[in-house]
């Protein structure tokens, strides 16, 4: 590809990767090494090889990252289904002695239904995907003053054991 196609290009780019690389072909083909552009951009010269690469086999406008495959989900659209209809109802639904749906019961319950094993992270993923959520109770808010705390436990064990019939102790 000639210089001026490179420029043209360069000047319309919008993806900040192919910016990179048609910069990086514009230099080379002004006849600058990629040790010298290493120099000069900053970039190491094995990746200046690769995106000259790039440029060479790919057109001019789609200099930009592939996309790349994730990793694909283990259940099936119709698994989803299944579990999402699963945990819309309680776990004695699904003959669990449980209340209430929480992670690892998910995680069990995917493994012994679907035969796949997900991480129990994952599992707030999913419980969120369901439209549930998992809550536990605080031990203290976190706005708690301690000293009013631990006055007002002192205040409601005196007021406990009068209503049990003793008497609170006068004594200072």
């Amino acid at each position: 590809m000639d210089e001026e196609q490179l420029r043209q290009q360069l000047r319309t780019e919008t993806d900040a990767k192919a910016a990179k690389r048609l910069t990086c072909a514009v230099l080379y083909s002004q006849g600058k090494s990629p040790a010298e552009i290493e120099q000069l951009l900053g970039f190491p010269e094995q990746t200046i090889y690769d995106w000259l690469n790039v440029v060479a086999e790919r057109d001019l406008a789609a200099l930009g990252d592939l996309p790349r495959p994730g990793q694909s989900t283990r259940l099936t659209d119709e698994q989803w289904t299944e579990l999402m209809a699963t945990l819309a109802a309680s776990p004695s639904e699904a003959g669990y002695d449980d209340p209430t749906w929480m992670p690892a019961l998910v995680r069990e319950h995917i493994k012994e239904t679907f035969g796949v094993t997900y991480s129990l992270a994952h599992m707030y993923r999913v419980m969120k995907r369901a439209g549930l959520s998992y809550q536990t109770a605080r031990p203290r808010h976190y706005k708690t003053d301690p000293v009013e705390q631990q006055r007002w436990c002192a205040e409601f064990k005196k007021v406990a054991d009068v209503e049990d019939g003793e008497l609170p102790d006068r004594r200072h």
